[in-house]
């Protein structure tokens, strides 16, 4: 059965659509604001049983990836809403890396209130029985939210994930090391930068490994094409030695060492590079960008139902999402962002200003894997060769 989720992932993005994606629409040549979301609040239960905030115990635990709050600047920008409404209640954060947030929930050692993961994984963390639903009349900045990204995070009809920011990841290379012989993923195992090379720790050097390859599904490929996949990963890793990463920080730090001059990139790394004086190039290859869109969860069992609320509505404020696309190169899904004072370079890096740049093939907004775990066990031996 088809659910919102799919449909949204599987769509080809018109002018208008992008847009309304991305929270960002050309005009005159700038990038304005678009429509305001119009789906429907969904409770996440009574709250005529709840304590009211004042007598939560406003210990709150958000999972989230590192720098996304964390950081000396996150009580200066993403939640500083939240801290003039609790000044004295500082969330704690607890960090994690891609896919072993999602594996601790599992394995039952995740006693946190909020999780901030990637669309891919919403229907499982719903699968796993520990969250609820939000009640979106409780985050007044719900209304300004980009609608069709937001319906993203409607699991069985029920508002289980405020959708919040989205990105994508491409080859980055350094313009002052690297001469690409075309813009492709192939830069990626190009044997001229041997043992200059980056690939990310996960499964998702298999989707572009199959992107470049032509596979015609890379998140649902067959056993024959997966292991055709491990088979060529197997035969890139042993050519190009690839330094693998799992922390943004750690391909940050990668690049302005100089131990690598070509990477699987996110935004973010892009904006940290060029902010050390880097000459990057943030690629648009041939194949295709992946894109990816993430956001935020309520655990069933909080303790702090409206502070997590609170918390979620500081992060979805405009002054947030300005900042997050200044600073980490991130769309974010509020619609009233001033654009005019978004960074002109971070608009041309990623192309921003192109109405195509959502659209397949330019881009291929991720969705659910088929059979994870098998991909998860190809990508074990892949690493292990």
């Amino acid at each position: 059965m088809a659910s919102d989720l799919d449909r949204i992932v599987e769509r080809q993005f018109s002018r208008r659509d992008l847009f309304r994606y991305a929270g960002i629409a050309a005009g005159a040549g700038v990038l304005a604001a678009c429509k305001k979301a119009t789906t429907t609040p969904t409770a996440g239960g009574s709250t005529a049983s709840r304590p009211p905030a004042s007598q939560e115990p406003g210990d709150l635990q958000v999972f989230d990836w590192a720098g996304y709050g964390d950081g000396a600047y996150g009580d200066q920008v993403l939640w500083k809403d939240y801290k003039k409404q609790y000044p004295d209640q500082a969330p704690k954060f607890i960090t994690f890396q891609e896919d072993q947030g999602f594996s601790k929930v599992a394995a039952g050692n995740a006693p946190y209130d909020i999780v901030h993961p990637c669309g891919y994984q919403f229907p499982d963390y719903v699968k796993l029985g520990v969250m609820q639903p939000w009640d979106t009349s409780l985050i007044s900045n719900f209304s300004d939210l980009n609608p069709t990204l937001e319906k993203a995070g409607i699991v069985n009809g029920k508002q289980y994930f405020i959708v919040a920011d989205w990105g994508f990841a491409a080859p980055m290379y350094r313009a002052d090391k690297v001469e690409p012989q075309e813009d492709s993923w192939s830069l990626l195992w190009d044997e001229r930068y041997k043992d200059r090379i980056a690939w990310e720790n996960s499964l998702n050097m298999f989707i572009v490994a199959a992107y470049y390859n032509g596979v015609d599904d890379p998140w649902n490929m067959t056993d024959t094409e997966l292991n055709d996949m491990k088979q060529f990963l197997i035969e890139k890793k042993l050519t190009v030695n690839p330094q693998l990463w799992l922390d943004q920080t750690d391909i940050d730090q990668k690049f302005k060492s100089e131990d690598v001059y070509v990477g699987y990139a996110w935004p973010a790394s892009w904006v940290v590079g060029e902010g050390n004086g880097l000459d990057l190039v943030y690629m648009q290859p041939k194949e295709g960008r992946t894109s990816w869109y993430c956001g935020f969860g309520l655990f069933a069992d909080t303790k702090n139902y409206y502070h997590a609320h609170d918390y979620v509505n500081a992060w979805m404020s405009p002054a947030s999402a300005l900042w997050l696309l200044n600073n980490y190169g991130y769309g974010h899904t509020n619609t009233k962002i001033d654009l005019s004072k978004a960074d002109s370079a971070t608009v041309k890096a990623f192309s921003l200003d192109d109405p195509t740049v959502l659209e397949e093939p330019t881009t291929h907004v991720e969705r659910p894997i088929g059979d994870r775990p098998a991909y998860e066990s190809a990508w074990e031996e892949v690493k292990s060769a």
